[in-house]
């Protein structure tokens, strides 16, 4: 080729490859900076906006605790308002921990100010920043009109009063005391880390540029070298056929020793190749198959529902595993085999066939069907473990008998309601049969009494839970038995017992547990009261629930139970409240 030519083909490739290159990249840089760096600064500024408000709310609890202490009589308001105070003033966030809360009141007066001491205590009505907003009276105003909220306004940098700097505030009202309690951000920490992504963004860009650059140079460099190699590759090409051939020759061979059966059919799903593995498997030469279907060989009483499965198969136009085809041999005995395939298409696309293999799975049909049966005894020799040992609790317990059994029958019609897999329900079935199984070591004459608990006689009974944990720990079931009777007291708050957890430690069977116990418990007769009837246990419920019950699972009752989906299970209590 002239040397000229040469130049101008190399010229035509160059711009080719590195137009759509540096296009490319150009593209990349300014969706960047144009779309994803806006959307990215709106994203993080409502980030620190949660943040703020979350930490907010942190110190609203904070207050909540002082005021509980204030009622129950450990405090006087002063002595809580004035500790409130202390521990408020010495909260410090972010990375210089300068970052701070305040408190005013509804007057606005101010009540403290870490930064701003010369304000406490003094009317803040008429204070305005530069722009001449009164944000102390905008506070106020969100909390009145919706409890809490955001509010932007210009304030001092920090602990710097001679820099002004715009910033945003969340506020809430602590309505028993008349307080607003506060935090917030500053837009400017918000542009600094924006700015430091958008020159960390520069560099990559370039950077990445740079990297096309040499990306494209070395492209058209080997395009070049190739139109080298395609002579010599095609001077091989004779060569690779026959190679081919040779392979060929070889698969046929490796196809026609191997253990499996080879087969292939065509778009009517009818044989159009069989391995001469047929004959070990079933007894029949591959002549004598013909054109016959896939389940040519499947016994009569299964053909026309195996042919179905199998078209409905050929009708997704997918690959196919795990077939099984219990087959009539030569001589009369069964064979089951496993077909796994992949469709053949044309090169339009349309299906002309499946090619596949097909193994004897018979011996392990055989052994899974034993292991089955094995697992069905098994399982039939715990379900009858569990039964005798929750009947053993309740003989120390005559007055909840039957308690367990319909605490399992609504828990696990809860599991059901919200959609739990067999598998977890068959877990908690067993735990609900056995979540009172620690009873049997309680005094009789403590569940038996006819009157109210002491605070002593209280304390042994809840440790039931406890000592159920202790006798099921060491038993190898399936799922966490053991631990769901150890937590089936325990309330979301974390005041329920005897560990004192809270929502994210509570199994979720546990949850589910807890209000089918109460349900029960509120509904049925005990030794020191009678019933206190159906609806003062959904009114417990309802009431406890986001906070001492688990949500969906008070729904999950209250739809069953209001629904009149487990009536026989409310028939059981009603006859027990009789």
């Amino acid at each position: 080729m002239p040397e000229k030519k040469l130049r101008k083909i190399s010229s035509t490739i160059s711009r080719r490859i590195a137009l759509p290159a540096f296009l490319t990249v150009l593209l990349f840089v300014t969706a960047i900076f144009l779309i994803v760096l806006p959307q990215l600064e709106e994203s993080l500024l409502n980030r620190k906006k949660e943040m703020i408000q979350e930490l907010t709310e942190t110190v609203w609890s904070l207050l909540e605790s002082y005021h509980e202490r204030e009622l129950s009589g450990e405090l006087s308001r002063r002595e809580a308002q004035q500790r409130a105070i202390l521990r408020i003033h010495e909260l410090r966030y972010g990375p210089e921990k300068k970052d701070y809360f305040w408190i005013n009141d509804m007057t606005p007066r101010m009540i403290m100010h870490p930064y701003r001491s010369d304000l406490d205590g003094k009317d803040i009505s008429d204070f305005r920043d530069p722009n001449g907003k009164r944000l102390f009276v905008e506070f106020v105003r969100t909390v009145q009109r919706h409890g809490a909220g955001y509010v932007d306004y210009m304030w001092q940098w920090k602990d710097d009063p001679k820099k002004i700097v715009p910033k945003i505030s969340y506020v809430k009202g602590f309505e028993p005391w008349g307080w607003v309690v506060g935090t917030g951000l500053y837009i400017d920490d918000v542009h600094a880390e924006i700015a430091a992504i958008r020159n960390r963004l520069s560099s990559i860009s370039l950077a990445i540029l740079l990297v096309i650059s040499l990306l494209a140079l070395y492209t058209i460099r080997q395009s070049l070298l190739a139109d080298r190699e395609r002579q010599r590759i095609f001077a091989e090409r004779e060569n690779l056929l026959k190679s081919l051939e040779e392979s060929e020759r070889k698969f046929r061979n490796l196809i026609e020793t191997t253990s499996d059966w080879i087969w292939e059919t065509d778009g009517e799903g009818r044989f159009a190749y069989a391995s001469p593995q047929v004959f070990s498997l079933l007894g029949y030469r591959p002549e004598e198959i013909g054109h016959g279907p896939l389940t040519l060989f499947a016994a009569p009483d299964q053909a026309t529902e195996l042919n179905t499965a199998f078209a409905r198969l050929q009708a997704e136009k997918r690959p196919f595993s795990g077939f099984e085809v219990p087959c009539l041999a030569k001589g009369g005995r069964t064979v089951v085999l496993e077909f796994n395939a992949v469709p053949i298409s044309d090169d339009r696309g349309r299906l002309t066939g499946y090619r596949g293999v097909a193994r004897d799975i018979t011996e392990r049909r055989t052994a899974m069907e034993i292991l089955k049966k094995s697992r069905d005894e098994l399982h039939a020799s715990l379900e009858e473990t569990v039964t005798s040992l929750a009947s053993t609790a309740e003989k120390r317990d005559p007055y909840t008998a039957g308690h367990q059994q319909r605490v399992e029958h609504l828990a696990c019609a809860i599991a059901r309601e919200q959609g739990f897999p067999e598998e977890r329900i068959e877990g908690l079935h067993i735990a609900a049969l056995l979540h009172d199984i620690g009873k049997i070591t309680l005094p009789s004459e403590y569940l038996a009494k006819p009157t109210l608990l002491s605070k002593e006689e209280k304390a042994v009974i809840r440790c039931h839970p406890e000592v159920g944990y202790e006798i099921l720990k060491n038993i190898q079931f399936p799922w966490p038995v053991a631990e769901i009777v150890y937590q089936h007291h325990e309330h979301l708050d974390g005041s329920g017992y005897p560990r004192g957890l809270t929502d994210g430690d509570i199994l979720p069977e546990a949850k589910i547990l807890a209000v089918a116990d109460v349900v029960e418990a509120m509904s049925s007769h005990r030794p020191y009261r009678p019933s206190l009837g159906l609806q003062t246990a959904l009114d417990e419920i309802r009431a406890g629930r986001g906070t001492l019950y688990h949500a969906a699972s008070v729904d999950a009752c209250l739809r069953l139970i209001e629904g009149k989906k487990i009536e026989l299970f409310m028939a059981d209590i009603a006859r027990e409240a009789i």
